[in-house]
């Protein structure tokens, strides 16, 4: 199964080609949205070719997760160790969004792998903001510690006005998520889906991989969330994520997969509608194939009546033809 990149691929395209013609004098002014509702922007003017202002809008949080200055629980420590000098954090930020932040495109580093692994980072802003609680969690367990103020059930925000849940503890951090779907196809697709993912966690080659469960109603570990927030069409899917799961790369990717699961889900569920919806196309275009190849042919019709002649008989003719059969 595909799973999703961590960098927003546009942001990094565009980074990549402002970084190669930065001595040109072009103005820049970008907005696009990606999925899960969060949106960019991007500004580079005239008279400051160096500098780039990028500024990002995340999901509606919900009443139950903690929101910082209209950022998520430490994210502004998460960005200044990923970026360093590079970034500056504007304050206020541009309207209408969460975060600016200020490119200085001449203090990056002059070697070019280094170079390109920064403009990556900064294109997975998306996953150091967001993922900035989660990975304060996940850090703690690797030492088998829970996080001070983080020892009981943490809402952090996925996609608008949803949220999923973390029951951190020192040897392992339980992560639900309560699976919503507004289409009843999708519902439907995604029940069914889910119960084969935690299937698939059984077979042998998946051992290490994370203790996986599905439930039509809230697991008892949701027993202090609000009502509001256990509404599921879909069941709720629980993760146990042990410290073996979070040692050293693995923390990046555990931290992208766990705040991308809904999205992941989703993709899969679109790209299994259309597999579907074109295997119907091609049943029916074969069965037309079939009944067309079934019709008369009517110019073949037309030949046959055309090719045939017919002689009129007389009453002598007749008796004749009949004394000769009898005969």
């Amino acid at each position: 199964m595909l799973l999703l990149q961590s960098h927003s691929r546009f942001l990094l395209d565009t980074l990549l080609n402002r970084v190669q013609n930065v001595d040109k004098a072009i103005e820049l002014d970008n907005n696009w949205v990606e999925f899960d509702d969060v949106r960019y922007h991007v500004q580079v003017t005239m008279k400051n070719p160096h500098i780039v202002l990028l500024s990002v809008s995340l999901p509606i949080p919900p009443p139950e997760t903690i929101f910082l200055g209209g950022l998520p629980l430490g994210a502004i420590e998460a960005i200044k160790a990923a970026y360093g000098v590079v970034v500056q954090i504007l304050d206020p930020p541009r309207d209408g969004f969460n975060l600016t932040l200020k490119l200085n495109l001449s203090k990056l580093p002059p070697d070019e792998e280094h170079k390109h692994d920064l403009l990556v980072k900064i294109a997975s802003v998306r996953e150091v903001v967001l993922g900035a609680p989660l990975r304060i969690v996940l850090k703690h367990l690797t030492s088998r510690t829970v996080a001070p103020k983080m020892d009981q059930l943490l809402a952090l925000v996925h996609r608008p006005k949803e949220s999923f849940f973390l029951i951190p503890q020192a040897d392992k951090v339980t992560v639900v998520f309560p699976m919503r779907f507004k289409d009843s196809i999708d519902t439907v697709l995604a029940t069914s889906f889910l119960q084969e993912f935690v299937e698939a966690r059984r077979t042998a080659g998946l051992n290490n991989a994370p203790l996986c469960m599905w439930s039509p109603s809230p697991p008892l570990e949701l027993k202090g969330a609000p009502a509001e927030a256990l509404s599921a069409n879909a069941g709720f899917v629980t993760f146990v994520i042990f410290p073996r799961h979070v040692e050293g790369k693995k923390l990046d990717r555990t931290v992208w997969n766990l705040s991308t699961f809904h999205a992941y889900v989703s993709y899969h569920i679109k790209c299994s509608e259309g597999f579907m919806h074109t295997r119907m196309r091609r049943r029916v275009e074969s069965l037309i194939q079939t009944l067309d190849r079934a019709k008369p042919d009517p110019e073949k019709s037309n030949k046959a009546l055309t090719s045939r002649s017919f002689k009129r008989l007389s009453l002598k003719d007749l008796k004749d033809r009949r004394n000769n059969s009898i005969l």
